[in-house]
């Protein structure tokens, strides 16, 4: 009995002896561990608005702070294991070792990784999804709708879907269409809208603005006024324009038709 009872005891005695010896790295090991992940948190957002600020994609911003995140937890990992009694050498080596080898992957694998057709701010239309480009991560592309909504896009659909860029270019063609009957004076018509899109201060010179017949049907001419204009009044451009084209068309006495939809029976 007095022999399991001092086995037991220096078993004790070791495990405190130990712990004692242990506790201090391993409390320092969970404080560095804190603030290591403090860093990741709250320095990766802070980095990822310079590098977007000073031009860098939102996507590549992502992948690089992502980057960022795994090199501050290795360093931490290696300094945290180094002072619990891990080889720090042998761990720095495996870190190197890991660093090139994803680095060489990258570089080879780069020139067939897909890239997102777009950026942020850009106004875009994916599927039935139409909106301004709000924010892009690594695994989605949110998009906030003019009316209100936010829509968020896996990527992987994104790249897989038909994607219109409407940013993509400076400037962006409208169209205006109206109806003439056939007994009002077509070139009196087409010279007051003329007029109209040469003196309007968002209408571009060139291409110059064309007014011309689109078709004809049995109680109208189908008219339509083409025009380019910058980017910014592509969505609200005919707004305006339509208000002076009624305008004028009632100051100098010019009727428009209403399109009219005719329904056949057939007996």
């Amino acid at each position: 009995m007095d022999t399991i009872s001092s086995g037991l005891n220096a078993y004790v005695d070791q495990i405190s002896r130990v712990g004692g010896e242990l506790a201090p790295m391993v409390a320092k090991g969970m404080i560095l561990l804190l603030i290591v992940l403090f860093l990741v948190k709250y320095l990766g957002k802070v980095v990822a608005k310079i590098l977007i600020k000073y031009g860098m994609p939102e996507r590549k911003a992502a992948y690089s702070l992502t980057g960022l995140h795994i090199l501050v937890l290795l360093v931490g990992a290696l300094v945290v294991l180094n002072m619990v009694g891990f080889p720090g050498a042998l761990l720095f080596r495996i870190i190197m070792v890991i660093v090139m080898v994803s680095m060489a992957a990258y570089i080879i694998a780069k020139p067939y990784i897909p890239r997102l057709p777009f950026k942020k701010g850009n106004i875009i239309q994916i599927g039935d999804s139409f909106g301004i480009v709000d924010m892009i991560s690594v695994m989605y592309t949110r998009i906030r709708t003019f009316e209100g909504k936010v829509i968020y896009i896996p990527n992987h659909k994104v790249l897989n879907d038909q994607v219109t860029n409407s940013s993509e270019r400076p400037n962006r063609r409208l169209d205006i269409d109206f109806f003439i009957p056939y007994d009002q004076d077509l070139d009196k018509v087409k010279e007051v809208v003329g007029k109209i899109l040469e003196e309007d201060e968002i209408v571009l010179e060139k291409p110059v603005p064309r007014v011309v017949i689109d078709r004809f049907s049995p109680n109208y001419m189908e008219m339509k006024a083409r025009f380019w204009v910058e980017r910014k009044h592509a969505l609200t451009g005919r707004w305006g324009l339509n208000a002076k084209i009624k305008e004028s068309f009632d100051r100098e006495g010019i009727r428009m038709a209403s399109p009219r939809l005719e329904i056949t029976r057939n007996r």
